[in-house]
């Protein structure tokens, strides 16, 4: 009986232990000790404007966290593959219940690039989806490739987020 009551006491309280963790302050100190910048290249390629749209907000939201951490960011978006389209001024073949979403993914890479995030998109995504460089939206340049892009800033020591 008494062990069955020390138990019952014991699971009580520790019900309530990630509640505390939950209401402490979340940092990144340990990981980003002594580092005054972060340099990251993003590999982008969702084949979905919704995922993209909530990807660049998460982008500038990381971006906006380290900066609240004395750390300045260099951030570096590559699209590849199929997201390249949501990028043109004219959305050509973009259907209806994806205008939204696309018109959001522009709005915050303009928004984004004011505050010094790179964007580029791929040429051979581009000449793969017939969309022409110069009907990319201003903020965003055409490379070459995606590819070799990426290789380059990490070979310049960025560090690669690949989100697929």
């Amino acid at each position: 009986m008494r062990n069955k009551k020390l138990r019952t006491i014991a699971l009580f309280f520790m019900a309530f232990i990630p509640l505390q963790a939950l209401s402490m302050p979340l940092n990144d100190t340990a990981a980003l000790k002594s580092l005054h910048t972060a340099k990251a290249v993003f590999l982008v390629n969702q084949h979905n404007p919704s995922a993209v749209d909530h990807l660049v907000k998460v982008i500038g939201l990381t971006r906006k966290q380290l900066m609240q951490q004395h750390v300045k960011p260099h951030f570096i978006v590559v699209f590849i593959g199929p997201d390249v389209a949501y990028l043109t001024q004219v959305r050509r073949g973009i259907p209806y219940t994806e205008e939204r979403d696309v018109a959001n993914i522009q709005k915050e890479i303009v928004k984004l690039n004011a505050l010094g995030v790179q964007f580029q998109a791929c040429g051979v995504a581009l000449h793969g989806m017939d969309v022409k460089p110069n009907s990319l939206i201003p903020e965003v340049h055409p490379v070459e490739s995606g590819f070799i892009s990426v290789i380059a800033y990490q070979e310049k020591g960025y560090a690669l987020v690949p989100v697929y």
